[in-house]
């Protein structure tokens, strides 16, 4: 059903005011509103692909303050919310990012957070200013996903669910918008600029009555819709504060705004007095650089972090048959499912390769661009391609289950997270507004009273001058900023509390195996006796370990000959291997397995080692041949690592469950000043809490299951990239590579980001301290006001940026 006139309202049929000009191309024509309400309600329609609904409707909509538009309601449908709903969502309890354009600062999400959470049903809502994305969890069965998207519209925050390529969309648009009202308020500011030179020029120049109110009449058209339409951003938000009786930053350049708008309007038709329509003009200018370079800011962030999304393909070709693939939608896979990746493609669910040999590239999920080899049982994530031939996958997780998706997860709820010097710096903010405000009513007061006619401008100095942007933006920017640097350098954080903590550390407790040292065994010390040298004591041992998949054989791999010539070949689990080589028959294993098959003692070949059990021998039935001390291969960059930490002044640990004398060597030759081997996990446990008595801040970095539980009591933990499940959960980051050399990056960006914060918050506070009292003594002009409001919320955006280099 089309409205019956050509300017009703195209949503819900009453008649356009003259003054409200909103349009929108709906089913290929552009249609009027007669309202913002309606205007977003239409928006939200067009944007979610439901265009249908006007087609097919028999009666015009409700108004936005009405009852539950039921265009809202298809979001309960459970087909389409399921669409929606992220992986940590129950049969009653759900969970969904909403996406908000209207949210700018700490005071809506304040607001939002405050109104909304006070919801009957709604367990938990955060919003991520940066990236304007609204986390909400609450019970179906309590209340409608739609009555929350109401709430939220009436209360200014027109919200829809997170969809990628809408999100996108919606940014390009909003850029365009911005640039198109930063470009008319600078043509109306240079013209307005002319006209005010003229105006002052003719002060000293007996310009004619005539000519001051033409010019002034000329400013006054071109200031209108500069403030009206380029200044639309301020208004509405501070309207949307005021209508819920709270406060945020643009309420006093709101006031400061139309005070200077209007008094204008009285001088111009008074044809006496000032007139500050070049001021208005500058203000708004001036203002929406400000505006734009944290649009910028907040769009990278956006793009960075939630395009992750739109990453693996949402069609996969499913198996029916031996040779019959069908297209289907990645949602609906199944585990146990097999599906067939051809080459270049995404591999779009983790899974283990059934069927055929290609090489795999990571870089999504590790930052290694070097392809890896995968073939016949081996793993493969959601997110790495497939760079060479077709692999047959069977799938192994749920696709909101993958490890893409749990990457994804945790790098949103750290971004929605609030460190507490956030909320800090976001209560100050809020009672810093009304303050402005107070003190804007005593200047305007006490000037009124010594000199009447500077009250007004030297009042909107105030208003303008004093505005809270850089203290609100201060904290926000500058963790969302750190956290991206460490996201770009394949470091996932839980938290942006992380950022705090990790600054702080004094101590560093280091797990070995698998931790610094790469879990890979490699050939440390060999010593020979009965055989001609060491290589031939090698080549026998490689011999019998040929047919082991055993790290201990993978070690001696490298001396296999060509041709391996050995007979009987038994393995004797948890001891050694037994074989003849060249006829004569062969034990290698631990020194309980060759005393109990060689009668020859261990003290007749080295008295000093007999009771060392880090050493393997090689023994005939008779004698003992040799011996090799295998030690595990220590990470890249492990040495320089304890370097940068210990220059940092940052005490070392190496923490081990290894009983070998393995633990010490490594620590004297990583120059690690506290170790200790043969330790439990409760002993770890127990030694982390003792350095915490001491006061110390402790970050702990491990890997395995038996890490988990000291990593939960840290004050920071890392979890590394072949870490268990278990230890991944307890952890505070997760690092996707195996770069040791990330330990130090993340301490160095978490200390700078503490310092661009404070250096943020000491900027903002040190220019109000210093430039509201000048402006409350009438030595700043209103347009001084506005360049040095904006300036310092460039600076603090520019300052913030500088931690993603």
């Amino acid at each position: 059903m089309e409205a019956k006139r050509a300017n009703d309202c195209y949503h819900c049929g009453l008649p356009v005011p003259s003054y409200f000009k909103q349009q929108l191309d709906v089913l290929g024509q552009t249609r009027e509103f007669c309202c913002l309400g309606c205007f977003s309600v239409a928006e939200t329609i067009v944007n979610s692909g439901l265009t249908d609904y006007y087609k097919f409707r028999t009666d015009q909509a409700i108004t936005p303050d009405q009852e539950l538009p039921s265009e809202l309601m298809v979001y309960d449908e459970q087909d389409i919310q399921q669409d929606y709903l992220l992986e940590d969502s129950s049969q009653n309890s759900a969970h969904i990012l909403l996406l908000c354009e209207a949210i700018r600062c700490s005071a809506c999400a304040w607001l939002v957070e405050r109104k909304i959470g006070q919801t009957a049903g709604v367990t938990s809502i955060k919003v991520n200013v940066s990236a304007q994305t609204i986390s909400l969890n609450w019970q179906q069965s309590d209340v409608a996903l739609s009555e929350i998207l109401k709430r939220l519209h009436q209360l200014g925050y027109s919200a829809l669910p997170y969809k990628t390529e809408i999100a996108i969309e919606q940014q390009q648009l909003q850029q365009k918008s911005w640039l198109r009202r930063l470009g008319l308020a600078g043509l109306g500011m240079m013209q307005v600029m002319m006209y005010a030179v003229a105006l002052y020029i003719g002060v000293f120049d007996d310009m004619s009555a005539e000519h001051r109110s033409f010019l002034r009449w000329v400013s006054f058209l071109v200031a209108t819709p500069v403030l009206l339409y380029a200044g639309k951003p301020f208004y509405l938000s501070a309207f949307r504060a005021l209508k819920q009786l709270q406060l945020n930053m643009d309420v006093p350049i709101t006031l400061a705004l139309f005070l200077a708008y209007f008094a204008s309007i009285w001088a111009t038709i008074q044809n006496s007095g000032e007139v500050y329509f070049d001021s208005v003009t500058m203000f708004v200018f001036f203002l929406l650089i400000g505006r734009y370079l944290e649009f910028r800011a907040r769009q990278l962030v956006s793009e960075k972090v939630y395009r992750g999304h739109s990453h693996l393909p949402n069609v996969v070709q499913l198996q029916v048959q031996e040779s019959n693939y069908r297209a289907t939608a990645r949602k609906k896979i199944q585990i146990g499912d097999r599906l067939l990746v051809k080459a270049g493609e995404t591999i779009a669910l983790d899974g283990n390769v059934v069927s055929g040999d290609s090489q795999v590239n990571e870089a999504l999920l590790n930052g290694e661009f070097m392809p890896v080899h995968k073939g016949i049982g081996d793993a493969v994530l959601a997110g790495s391609v497939n760079t060479h031939q077709a692999l047959l996958i069977e799938v192994t997780s749920r696709p909101d289950d993958s490890y893409w998706s749990k990457l994804l997860s945790m790098q949103e709820q750290a971004l929605l997270e609030k460190p507490a010097i956030g909320l800090l710096a976001d209560k100050v903010a809020r009672y810093f507004v009304l303050f402005i405000l107070l003190l804007a009513i005593a200047v305007a007061w006490y000037w009124s009273r010594v000199e009447p006619s500077n009250a007004l401008w030297i009042t909107l100095s105030v208003l303008v001058v004093s505005c809270p942007c850089a203290l609100s933006l201060a904290t926000p920017i500058a963790m969302t900023c750190g956290s991206l640097a460490l996201n770009q350098h394949n470091v996932l954080i839980k938290g942006q509390h992380f950022l705090s903590n990790a600054s702080h550390v004094t101590d560093v407790i280091f797990d070995k195996t698998g931790t610094l040292t790469q879990g890979l065994l490699e050939i440390d010390e060999v010593a020979v006796r009965t055989v001609t040298s060491k290589e031939e004591l090698l080549c026998i041992i490689a011999q019998l370990e040929s047919q082991s998949e055993h790290p201990i054989a993978k070690a001696f791999a490298p001396f296999l000959p060509k041709k391996v010539e050995v007979e009987m070949l038994q393995q004797h689990p948890f001891a050694g291997v037994s074989g003849i080589v060249r006829g004569t028959k062969y034990f290698f294993g631990n020194q309980q397995f060759i005393q109990s098959v060689t009668t020859q003692t261990f003290s007749q070949f080295d008295t000093d080692l007999e009771n060392d059990q880090s050493y393997l021998w090689l023994a005939t039935d008779e004698s003992l041949v040799g011996k090799v001390l295998l030690k595990d291969k220590v990470r890249e960059h492990a040495a320089q690592l304890m370097t940068q930490l210990t220059q940092q002044g940052i005490e070392l640990h190496l923490l081990s469950g290894d009983p070998s004398k393995q633990v010490q060597k490594l620590a004297q030759d990583l120059s690690i000043q506290h170790w200790k081997n043969s330790m439990q996990p409760e002993q770890k446990l127990t030694y982390l809490q003792q350095l915490q008595q001491a006061n110390k801040r402790v970050m702990v970095i491990g890997d395995g299951v038996n890490d988990a539980p000291v990593m939960a009591a840290a004050d920071a933990s890392v979890a590394m990239a072949n870490a268990a499940d278990l230890t991944r959960i307890s952890s505070d980051a997760y690092l996707m590579s195996g770069k040791l050399l990330d330990v130090g990056f993340i301490v160095n960006k978490s200390r700078h980001t503490q310092t661009v914060i404070k250096q943020n918050l000491a900027w903002a506070l040190f220019y109000n301290a210093l430039m509201i009292p000048f402006a409350a003594s009438g030595y700043i002009a209103p347009y001084v006001a506005a360049i040095g409001m904006s300036f310092s919320s460039i600076v603090v955006v520019l300052n913030s940026l500088k931690l993603k280099r």
